[in-house]
């Protein structure tokens, strides 16, 4: 009797130890299952969380990580002693100057409504320095030219309509178009008067003056 208990007991030990070992092996596995599909939620490269500015930027530095700086593009809205205002991806951002921010050749209140490209310091969150951008670059020398091709026409005025004005000049008649900015500086009747005309790069009449002492 005591012979079969001893075996009965030993039996059931051993179908403890098995059922133990299946229950163990099976949450192993489940757990290494919920890891994997944990890791396969989101890729490495995509698991930084960005900061608020980052989040505007397509600079490829960010996907290197955070403490990598990073350049913003938008429109110059506002300039203040603390911040600028960049208009991006039709979104206004605030974004706070560094003390010592560096601004290339020019002060930023001649930058508003121009492109700019903005350094931001990753760890503090903060543009280091302000440019313009290559393309704003290249409109700004566009007009910078046209401002140097300015000339002024002397001559006595003939004939002004809405949008043309015809001086007499030494050598004969002179009919110009006036430009879309076209400014009069004299609101009296200026026919048979000596004026001047500014004419732009296009040819074109922006503005009209009565001579000192007609």
């Amino acid at each position: 009797m005591q012979k079969q208990l001893s075996k009965g007991i030993l039996s059931l030990i051993t179908m403890c130890m098995i059922g133990s070992a299946a229950a163990c092996s099976g949450e192993s596995a489940n757990k290494t299952k919920s890891d994997n599909h944990k890791a396969e939620e989101k890729p490495i490269e995509d698991r930084q969380e960005l900061t608020k500015l980052q989040q505007y930027s397509n600079d490829p530095n960010i996907k290197k990580g955070k403490e990598k700086d990073f350049d913003l593009i938008g429109t110059l809205k506002n300039d203040a002693k603390k911040e600028v205002i960049l208009k991006i991806d039709g979104q206004l951002v605030k974004v706070p100057k560094s003390s010592g921010v560096e601004v290339e050749g020019s002060n930023l209140k001649d930058m508003v409504n121009k492109e700019v490209e903005a350094e931001i310091n990753a760890a503090k969150q903060e543009a280091t320095s302000i440019k313009l951008t290559p393309k704003a670059k290249a409109h700004k020398n566009v007009v910078d030219e046209q401002d140097r091709n300015e000339r002024k026409v002397e001559g006595i005025l003939i004939e002004e309509s809405n949008k043309h004005i015809t001086v007499k000049v030494p050598n004969g008649k002179k009919t110009y178009q006036k430009s879309a900015d076209f400014e009069r500086g004299e609101t009296s009747n200026l026919k048979e008067k000596k004026v001047y005309l500014e004419i732009n790069s296009a040819n074109e009449v922006d503005s009209i003056k009565k001579e000192d002492g007609e």
